[in-house]
């Protein structure tokens, strides 16, 4: 049955002339899928929204406009699967396609939030021995006229942009990495401090409840951890540091 609105037919769905197209490089090839472009920018943003209303077409294509279609030799090459359904969700989250300009506002906005509160983690002022505050990355951002890409993953945005930064503020990356165990009792707490401290790279937790994660944080913030986790356990709490 033919969808409201007018279209064509590809495959198994009718295509809207709305639909816009998201495209991924894998290599020297590029694949390609149709998409409602509201429901694939809020998907990507991460909102849950199943891909039978974003797909605009089942059929993964080489090139969308000309109607080529993708072999699925190359897919399941590319993908490790031909089903759309496992491909859809890497195109469309790490894919490009072309945003409004107030998606790609937001979508800019919400990137450099994300590259900030990673730099303020992680970094610090060596000729303080403190964090930078959020605040003053932006600002110096700002002065280093540092462009954010939206469809850049951040970490690969981040050397670019601490060297720009670098000629604005002094910064440095000494960190260290702790291997932390919390007791099921005081887990939840001492979650959200190890969380605000540093970056977690890798957690698990219990049968009992209790927490047991590989942090890094700034080296400068070492002790500081170490005072405020064994004050809130009472000493209850094993901390090594990984080399």
């Amino acid at each position: 049955m033919m969808r409201g609105g007018s279209g064509r037919k590809t495959g198994d769905k009718w295509v809207d002339l709305d639909a816009v197209v998201v495209g991924l490089q894998k290599g020297h090839l590029r694949f390609e899928l149709l998409v409602d472009p509201n429901l694939a920018f809020d998907y990507r943003r991460g909102e849950d929204i199943p891909l039978e209303d974003i797909l605009k077409s089942y059929h993964v294509y080489e090139d969308a406009k000309r109607g080529e279609h993708a072999t699925e030799t190359l897919v399941k090459d590319a993908f490790g699967s031909d089903d759309i359904f496992d491909i859809a969700p890497e195109i469309i989250k790490q894919g490009e396609f072309r945003l409004t300009h107030e998606q790609r506002d937001q979508l800019i906005e919400e990137k450099t939030e994300t590259i900030i509160d990673h730099i303020a983690k992680r970094a610090m002022n060596p000729q303080t021995g403190h964090p930078h505050p959020p605040d003053r990355i932006r600002q110096a951002m700002l002065e280093a006229k540092v462009r954010v890409d939206p469809f850049v993953s951040v970490d690969e945005q981040i050397p670019n942009v601490v060297k720009a930064l670098r000629v604005i503020i002094p910064i440095s990356f000494e960190s260290v990495k702790l291997q932390i165990t919390l007791p099921a009792s005081f887990s939840g707490k001492g979650y959200n401090m190890v969380a605000n401290a540093g970056v977690i790279k890798s957690q698990s937790w219990g049968q009992d409840g209790s927490w047991t994660g590989l942090v890094e944080i700034p080296a400068q913030k070492r002790q500081e951890l170490y005072d405020e986790l064994n004050k809130l356990t009472k000493g209850q709490i094993r901390i090594e540091v990984v080399r």
